[in-house]
């Protein structure tokens, strides 16, 4: 082997090496992206037959990314470039199907669809609360929020005021502290139809969880 052919392959040598290295970085960076609220949970697990086919899946939340298997085949998994502070199954807008109700941060304020009104997408990453289902055999979006106004600490998905309708109940918190969380308030949402409206929300204080009484 002549010197040319040597250093020839010396260079794709460096070069391949040198793509498995930003490969595995840009991936790494992905999954471990650090969470941008400090009550995110960071591991969470869940059996649910949503599909209806006696078979439950498995919800398995780690590190952000949420992935949905039924036995080992992967039916859905969410986008890499979105972080899951929590999942919740249950049924959010009571319609009788139980729902994967996610509070995301993402960004740009809306998706590939934006309202005609509006000129230019949002791209900074703020919190939003996702409604998912399984739709003819697949997990489709159900609901989209755009941008909240403050940030979910925690959410929570029950029966709140005893009217047997489920309510959305969430600790907001404020962008100018992430990824602290400490919870100004709390605050009531109901599903109106077509989306979650405000019922109430409290004074300004200190929630430190959602566990009542």
């Amino acid at each position: 082997m002549n010197k040319k052919n040597t250093v020839k392959i010396s260079l794709v040598f460096i070069l391949l090496l040198t793509a498995v290295f930003i490969t595995n970085y840009y991936w790494h960076s992905i999954y471990n992206k650090p969470a941008r609220n400090n009550r995110a949970i960071p591991v969470k697990k869940e059996l649910a037959d949503l599909n209806n086919n006696s078979l439950p899946e498995n919800y398995a939340l780690i590190n952000g990314r949420l992935s949905v298997t039924e036995n080992t085949n992967l039916i859905w998994q969410s986008p890499a470039d979105w972080h899951l502070d929590n999942f919740v199954l249950a049924d959010s807008n009571n319609d009788g199907a139980i729902e994967i109700n996610m509070s995301v941060w993402k960004s740009g304020n809306f998706g590939s669809s934006k309202p005609f009104w509006i000129k230019k997408n949002d791209l900074s990453i703020k919190n939003h609360f996702f409604v998912f289902g399984f739709v003819s055999g697949a997990v489709r979006p159900l609901w989209q929020s755009s941008n909240l106004e403050a940030p979910n600490c925690e959410f929570m998905i029950t029966d709140f005021d005893g009217d047997k309708k489920n309510d959305l109940v969430v600790i907001e918190g404020d962008y100018a502290r992430e990824p602290n969380c400490p919870g100004d308030y709390l605050a009531l949402w109901k599903w109106n139809g077509w989306g979650f409206s405000n019922e109430w929300r409290s004074q300004k204080e200190n929630y430190p969880n959602l566990q009542f009484k």
